[in-house]
């Protein structure tokens, strides 16, 4: 398969990018479904009572980035720009709502991360040449723009109005909650 960019340099340097997320959200699958009782304390800073009530839903979670790993990896056999393009917006928008419910570290991990992969990819893979394409890189990044504004607009409403405005109060569901 050879690649088809209109900058090879900046392709390139895209592609690795996109793998090290694969990688991060590899690590991430492997952290949140299968070591999870024994590493999560540590990594979230939990107390073990909250990291056992919610092994099931950290496992759903660690799938959830598995398949945005399996598909950056997709978009690297294929060497497909729209496809890294798709899945690299995917895990910004991701991020971005964890950064905003969950941790700020995240933007550390997954945010930048995802972004910077998007921008090589975008301005590697696609024509800077004709402005009258939907696909020219600055209107792609600019709807990346959009959909990261929107993201953190609902995540802020969902996390005021659904989760409460103390992100770090244990969940119902630990254990010592529960009245027998």
């Amino acid at each position: 398969m050879t690649l088809k960019s209109e900058i090879p340099g900046l392709a390139i340097t895209g592609c690795v990018l996109c793998g090290l997320v694969a990688l991060i959200h590899i690590y991430i699958f492997i952290l949140e479904a299968i070591l999870w009782r024994k590493r999560a304390a540590k990594v979230f800073r939990l107390p073990q009572s909250i990291v056992e009530a919610n092994a099931g839903l950290a496992a759903n979670q660690g799938f959830y980035n598995l398949l945005l790993a399996v598909g950056l990896i997709w978009g690297l056999a294929e060497l497909n720009g729209s496809i890294l393009l798709f899945f690299s917006a995917a895990i910004f928008t991701a991020g971005i709502v964890g950064v905003i419910t969950a941790s700020p570290r995240i933007l550390f991990v997954q945010v930048i991360p995802a972004i910077m992969s998007f921008i090589f990819v975008d301005f590697g893979f696609f024509p800077t040449k004709n402005w009258s394409y939907w696909r020219h890189p600055l209107y792609l990044l600019i709807i990346l723009i959009g959909a990261g504004l929107v993201t953190v607009v609902l995540s802020l409403i969902i996390k005021k109005y659904f989760l409460g405005t103390d992100s770090n109060t244990p969940s119902k569901l630990a254990p010592q909650d529960v009245e027998l």
